[in-house]
């Protein structure tokens, strides 16, 4: 427990009051007044005579000259939040101690204790980003810099774009530790248990700014019911004969369509590829193998990731789920409730992002966002 120093003084007050001089009845008094049972940390009727035995040596309640965590000037904070924000906006996407030591000429164990009180005022996250190669630069910049083009030829083009991609979506949820922050007076001993091998469903979908398509769960029937399957290019193709291209020649829009795919394995099968040639062209088709070929490391650019994605798992997880089924059922629920103005915003966002990129050589571009998000996000 860290003791004010009103608290400090609440403590002495009892302490020469008690018969004897008593630390543990002063401790015992002062816990009534504070209303607490125990004081969490170190404090102990021990620790109170050390606070007596300094206020009666120093006249003071602050700890001796020269001892214990000395103040950390604001010049000096103000200096490691910046070096560490440089750092963690860097090609990497990552910082160290050492590193920023090195920037600032200080030593690492210096910068350590700063960050441990920045960080206790700051509880801010960690941005976890897709780790590119130097390869990769230019190829990001030159496919930013064609799609910007091409809308200068095609001012429709981004809006027809169809954006895919599949997700796994976890019964239990999940919760990333190193963004999870409790905040309680003592240590909550905290336990979350978790099967080995959580039940799942694999999710894909798709959307344009106009539209968005009832998601599809890759599983296959089993003597107890679906089971969900993994992803392969057999699988992927059955899904865009029997499901998309069927929706997409409903709505009267397979000509129009631009197909945008990563360049994970299925989608580059050989039946995958035969039916983008078949209904979509090399003009409208953005894949691996392809003469638009989607960047590689690169899903900070498609919106399904930087996006749908996340705002699905926070909304479905909002609730406990009981089975399968019914995560399937909300996952479904929630994507028939994203409204088209969403999804607008959403494609303009992409929009910027790829302008971003293309500013900035093919580099990360996540610290520029920060204050550019439209509105509907969730």
């Amino acid at each position: 427990m860290i003791l004010l120093l009103k608290d400090r003084a609440l403590l002495v007050k009892p302490f020469y009051k008690t018969v004897g001089d008593c630390a543990a009845i002063a401790l015992k008094k002062f816990l009534t007044l504070k209303g607490l049972r125990s004081v969490s940390g170190p404090m102990s009727a021990f620790g109170l005579k050390k606070i007596i035995d300094t206020f009666e040596e120093s006249g003071s309640f602050d700890v001796k000259c020269g001892r214990g965590r000395k103040a950390i000037a604001s010049t000096s904070v103000e200096d490691v939040v910046t070096a560490l924000q440089v750092a963690s906006s860097s090609a990497l996407g990552t910082c160290s101690a050492r590193g920023i030591s090195r920037t600032l000429e200080m030593p690492a164990s210096t910068v350590r204790k700063f960050l441990r009180n920045i960080l206790q005022c700051y509880p801010f996250k960690i941005t976890h980003i897709q780790e590119l190669v130097p390869a990769d630069l230019p190829k990001r910049e030159t496919f930013a810099l064609q799609f910007l083009a091409r809308m200068e030829v095609d001012n429709t083009w981004p809006w027809n774009i169809l954006w895919t991609d599949e997700a796994h979506f976890h019964l239990q949820g999940s919760v990333n530790t190193q963004n999870c922050r409790i905040w309680a007076r003592g240590n909550p001993f905290q336990m979350q248990p978790l099967p080995l091998h959580s039940q799942k469903v694999t999710v894909w979908c798709g959307f344009t700014a106009a539209f968005i398509i009832v998601p599809f769960f890759f599983e296959e029937i089993g003597p107890s019911g679906p089971v969900t399957c993994t992803v392969n290019g057999t699988r992927y193709d059955s899904l865009l004969r029997n499901q998309l291209i069927p929706v997409l020649q409903q709505r009267g829009c397979v000509d129009s369509t631009i197909f945008m795919q990563d360049g994970a394995p299925p989608h580059i099968a050989t039946p995958v590829k035969q039916l983008f040639n078949l209904h979509f062209g090399n003009n409208r088709t953005i894949s691996r193998h392809f003469p638009t070929a989607w960047p590689p490391r690169s899903p900070d650019l498609n919106p399904c990731i930087f996006w749908l994605w996340g705002y699905l798992k926070d909304v479905v997880y909002g609730d406990p789920i009981a089975n399968l089924a019914e995560l399937k059922n909300r996952i479904t629920q929630h994507i028939h409730n994203i409204t088209t103005e969403t999804l607008r915003s959403i494609v303009e966002y992409a929009v910027l992002r790829f302008q971003l990129i293309g500013e900035n050589g093919g580099q990360h571009i996540e610290h520029f966002l920060s204050k550019s998000k439209p509105t509907s996000f969730s």
